[in-house]
């Protein structure tokens, strides 16, 4: 996990930087920006309160229990599919098809080895019961239909407290875009390339 952390660092940099001195094609205003940046405040909302729900799930219950309800009755890595919606988002919000592109293969650069490890792991951990669980739930894409939820849920205070923190920064992304563009603005900040 903290290697997946240091690589997603390292590899968000670049993105970060490239978004700070490129600029969106769409004139200001324009319904192809607008629907862009709108999407990406979707997808950031729903990032958050997708990891919220996925951590009220799991936290305190992972490697111990194999986590089958709630979101991980509709996909079995909820917490990266929820992080996936965010790094989308990120890139939406700053009205750009390119940076969405860069930030999406960041996150896939920098998470999907570990899914299949953590993958691994629950096999080792849970055998037959998480083979059967493979079998039914997609891996990454959720299935559309009702989340199956079995009784109430214990969280794990700290565990829950330190998602919902993490998870609540998620829409500050749309706070630094809205400065940047300010910058951007007032030339404080160049705008170097201009991207779709």
């Amino acid at each position: 996990m903290k290697l997946r952390l240091r690589v997603t660092r390292v590899l968000v940099v670049p993105a970060v930087v490239l978004a700070v001195v490129t600029q969106n094609a769409y004139s200001e205003g324009s319904l192809a920006g607008t629907l862009l940046e709108s999407a990406g405040v979707i997808l950031l909302v729903l990032s958050a309160t997708g990891r919220i729900w996925a951590g009220a799930y799991v936290t305190g219950r992972k490697n111990r229990t194999l986590v089958t309800d709630g979101p991980f009755s509709l996909v079995r890595n909820p917490l990266y599919f929820f992080s996936f919606l965010g790094f989308l988002g990120a890139g939406l919000a700053f009205g750009s098809i390119v940076l969405t592109a860069v930030f999406a293969l960041t996150f896939f650069i920098a998470h999907w080895p570990t899914i299949g490890s953590e993958e691994r792991v629950l096999e080792e951990l849970f055998g037959d019961a998480y083979r059967s669980y493979r079998s039914q739930v997609p891996r990454f894409i959720p299935a559309f239909q009702r989340p199956r939820s079995e009784g109430v849920v214990e969280l794990e205070a700290s565990g829950f407290s330190r998602m919902l923190s993490e998870s609540a920064a998620i829409p500050l992304v749309l706070v630094a875009v809205e400065l940047l563009e300010w910058a951007r603005l007032n030339e404080w900040i160049p705008v170097l390339l201009r991207f779709p």
